[in-house]
This record gives C-alpha cells, sequence and structure tokens, in this order.
C-alpha cells in the first residue's frame, strides 16, 4: 500500500492537497505538527479513505512545537473521532504511551521507532521490544549511510512476515530509496510517497505517482526479479523509466531499481542474493569485470561491461554500449572502408571505437587536454591519434561524438564546427540529452545522414532487457518513454 503524508504547511493547502492525494493513495497520513492552526476534524470531513493520524515531536524528526501532553491529546482526539490508525513514537513516555497503547478501540495503533543518522546494525532487539507492546503495526525507519544498510531492513522485514507482524520498514535518505520501493513488494505493510516533489515528509521520499506507475509496487508478485543500474551517481539515469515501462508493456512481474553505489566490492557481496542483473555505468564498468566470474570477447577487449546477466549460477559481463551502437549505424552506413573520426577519449569511445574497427573502419580518434589517455585508446584500437585541435586538416565520412560536449546544459556547443560537414557524412552523437545536441540539428540542416544519442541508448537498453528476460524487447514504447522524459525536462 501507498500511503501519502499530508503535510500542510496551512489548513487551507492541506485541504487542497487531500482530494489530490486520494487519487493516488491507499492510505492518507495527516501530519498535525506540520500543518499551522491544524483543525482535525475540518480535515476528516474530506478524506474517504484510511486515515493514519500522526503529531511527530521535534526529537523524532518533527514539528510539534507544544508539550508532550498537548502532542498526545491530538491522539487522543484521532481516537475519540474512530480514525482508522494512529501513529505514536516508542520514545514517549511511559505515562502517556501505555494510556493510548491500552485503550480499547477501533483505532489501530502504530508504535514508531526513527533514527535520523543511520541504521542500527542491532535494529532486530527494537523490533522485538516494540512486539511486546499492544500496537497492531510496528514501525522502524531509519536513515541509510550507506546502500548496504537496506539489508538490515530486508531482513527486519522477512523475519517480521515469518512472525506474522505488521511491520512498516525502510531506509531513509537518497541511498534507502531502494528500500521505500521494495518494502511492500517483501511483505511490509506500507510505504510512503509524497504527493509530488518538495512535499516530502522525511528524506527520499519518492513521489507516490513513481511508486504506482513506474515501480507497482502494489503488484501481485510472487515470482519478480529485480534488476537495476549500478553508478555514481545515478540520479540522472533514465533506466528506470525505460525498463520498468518495458516490463509493465511485456506483462512481467520484475523491477528495476536505482542502486547508488560508492564501493562495487561491498555492493556485489552484499546484494548478490537479490539481483538478477545489473546496468552499470560509471565509475564502475571497469570495476566490476573483476567480480564476474566471465565476460564475452567484446567486453574483455574493450575492458568494461555495462551489462551483468545471472546465467546458470555465473555471473556474465557483456558491453551493449559497442553493439547497441553498430546497431544504430546497421541501416544507415557501411563502416568498412569508411574514414571515421570518434571525438573523445573515454569508455564510450573506446566501446564504440572497438564497433568501428571490427566492421572495418579506418579510425582516428582525439584527445583534447588528456594526450596520455588519447595515446592510451589510440594504442588499443591500434588507430591514428590526432589532437581536438588538428580536425580540420583531415577529412572523413564519419563523425562520431563521444564528449560530453553539447550535454545539457551547454546545449549551445558542439564538438565538430557546422562549416566542416558535408552533406555526404554521416554524423553519430553518443549524447542523448538533449534529445538534439547542435551536433544533430547542424548536421540535419547541412543534409548529412544524422544519428541521435537516443538510438544508442535505446539500443543498448534493448539489448539488456533481451540478455535478462529471454523475451523481444518493445523497443517503441521503450523508445517513446524516453523522448517524452527528455522532452518534459526542456
Amino acid at each position: 500500500m501507498i500511503c501519502v503524508p499530508i503535510i500542510g504547511p496551512t489548513m487551507r493547502q492541506a485541504l487542497e492537497d487531500i482530494p489530490k492525494a486520494l487519487d493516488v493513495a491507499d492510505i492518507i497520513e495527516l501530519r498535525l505538527d506540520l500543518i499551522d492552526d491544524v483543525n482535525l476534524a475540518e480535515l476528516l470531513k474530506v478524506v474517504d479513505k484510511p486515515v493514519i493520524v500522526t503529531n511527530r515531536h521535534k526529537r523524532e524528526g518533527g514539528q510539534f512545537k507544544g508539550n508532550e501532553e498537548e502532542r498526545v491529546k491530538f491522539l487522543q482526539q484521532a481516537i475519540d473521532a474512530e480514525v482508522d490508525y494512529i501513529d505514536i513514537e516508542a520514545g514517549t513516555s511511559r505515562e502517556l504511551l501505555q494510556p493510548i497503547l491500552e485503550t480499547k478501540c477501533k483505532t489501530k495503533k502504530i508504535i514508531s521507532y526513527h533514527h535520523y543518522s543511520l541504521t542500527p546494525e542491532s535494529i532486530i532487539e527494537f523490533y522485538e521490544t516494540m512486539s511486546e507492546t499492544p500496537a497492531e503495526i510496528i514501525k522502524i525507519v531509519t536513515y541509510a549511510k550507506n546502500i548496504t544498510d537496506n539489508i538490515i531492513v530486508f531482513n527486519l522485514l522477512r523475519h517480521a512476515r515469518e512472525s506474522g507482524k505488521k511491520l512498516i520498514s525502510f531506509c531513509m535518505g537518497d541511498q534507502g530509496e531502494i528500500s521505500r520501493i521494495l518494502s511492500p513488494i517483501m511483505g511490509g505493510f506500507l510505504t510512503f510517497g509524497s504527493l509530488d516533489t518538495g512535499k516530502e515528509s522525511a528524506p527520499g521520499q519518492i513521489p507516490a505517482t513513481v511508486l504506482r506507475d513506474i515501480y507497482r509496487v502494489n503488484m501481485d508478485r510472487p515470482d519478480y526479479k529485480i534488476f537495476g543500474v549500478v553508478g555514481d551517481p545515478v540520479y540522472k539515469s533514465l533506466g528506470y523509466l525505460i525498463h520498468n515501462t518495458a516490463f509493465k508493456k511485456k506483462n512481467l512481474p520484475h523491477i528495476y531499481l536505482p542502486f547508488l553505489v560508492h564501493d562495487m566490492n561491498k555492493f556485489f557481496s552484499a546484494f548478490e542474493p537479490y539481483f538478477e542483473g545489473l546496468s552499470v555505468t560509471m565509475p564502475h564498468k571497469e570495476k566490476v569485470r573483476r567480480l564476474l566470474d566471465m565476460t564475452d570477447g567484446a567486453a574483455d577487449t574493450i575492458g568494461a561491461a555495462n551489462t551483468v546477466v545471472r546465467e546458470r549460477n555465473l555471473w556474465v559481463g557483456y558491453n551493449t554500449d559497442y553493439s547497441g551502437a553498430m546497431k544504430a549505424f546497421e541501416d544507415r552506413c557501411n563502416l568498412k572502408g569508411k574514414k571515421v573520426l570518434i571525438i573523445g577519449s573515454g569508455g564510450t569511445a573506446k566501446a564504440i571505437g572497438y564497433g568501428v574497427v571490427q566492421k572495418g573502419g579506418d579510425l582516428t580518434v582525439t584527445y583534447n587536454q588528456n594526450r596520455e589517455r588519447g595515446e592510451a585508446l589510440a594504442s588499443d584500437l591500434n588507430c591514428r591519434l590526432i589532437s581536438s585541435r588538428e580536425i580540420g586538416a583531415y577529412t572523413f565520412e564519419v563523425i562520431i561524438n563521444c564528449s560530453p560536449v553539447g550535454m545539457t546544459p551547454d546545449v549551445s556547443k558542439t564538438p565538430y564546427p557546422k562549416h566542416m560537414l558535408k552533406p555526404d557524412m554521416v554524423v553519430f552523437d553518443a549524447v542523448y540529452n538533449p534529445l538534439e545536441t547542435r551536433l544533430i540539428k547542424d548536421a540535419k540542416e547541412v543534409g548529412c545522414i544524422a544519428i541521435p544519442g537516443v538510438e544508442l541508448f535505446i539500443n543498448q537498453a534493448a539489448e539488456q532487457f533481451e540478455k535478462w528476460t529471454g523475451v523481444g524487447a518493445p523497443k517503441e514504447v521503450m523508445r517513446q518513454v524516453v523522448v517524452d522524459k527528455l522532452k518534459s525536462l526542456g
């Protein structure tokens, strides 16, 4: 279930937000401590779904300004009004806590514990102590300092499920995002989703519409598999949109998550039992190879894997950046014998350069300031190296941009001057945000064959999907969701 908190800050705003929240929420939480001049009776009049009434003290991460007796009095009013649930903190003084918990009434009590700076290893001890109270539901929410803290919560959810207890548990913060998504799927009573960005009641809260429509957290999925993108950072990745949409289109119960990973070794060791495949982005494409049982020829030669698949209990790595780029060229250009320029000398340049060489292209790569890295790339690909300042001295038939030049927000820049473009050229830009870079716009205006970066992105993602699932990827659906998202970003 998805619970949407109503956080005010005024009664007027709260009353306006409740009808919007009712469209997406299974349960509404009224955060009385976050609403000025709150009137509980007025709020309850406009809610026709189950309600949790919460009145959080500052020491528990709330904003209630009165004393403890006044704070708990609001919860007693909620019980008198026969609301569905009240949330009372385990840290409430015993003389105020016991009467609330022992009151015989229709209202179910949630006893809660929050830790806003870390996830204690001893969390099970808090759970066992709280289990001894008369509360019908236990809530334990902590802060994830690193991604492996989520494993502590996963273990707690399993324990509660096996014990037949109702538990709300997840981690706050950016690194706790995955537990907010997986908690209800793993048997948690509910998860919290904000009404919108900027209306979060706690750090790391995800919009409720994303939880419902993209991650499908309310879906009954007995045989689901977990996939995800591993990177640092991952907040710009569109993988969660493209793959979850594809799973939905193909009626698959699987889920795709963003894994914000600083230490790849620790992550892989901790999460190996949970995931079935990964997309790997910077800075882990080279590091991940050391953790795998085997890699295909392309990933070996390129020295990087962007795709991980569990195959017969072995971890296998692939490089679909290379194959995705070659697929983008397939219907538009035969690279054999063509004079090809790759701008950039990073991992994408190496992957695509490998493909160009495999296809028989006459390859030249450039460097801008880092000559050493350029020399290493040219050596690996056995091709010509030139400085970016020398581009005008050579004639090329295919231009491939693998540098970040032209990427949002620097959309006015181009890595290759328009006056040097010729109508018979093929121009490919690995940058996909914006949808049309200045380089691609210039190429179209000149009459070149222009291949935007979204083609590479879709092709590599589609190949990942097929390797993970054994099912044909819905490429047009995947393309459309990326296009729509990038257009919405401007």
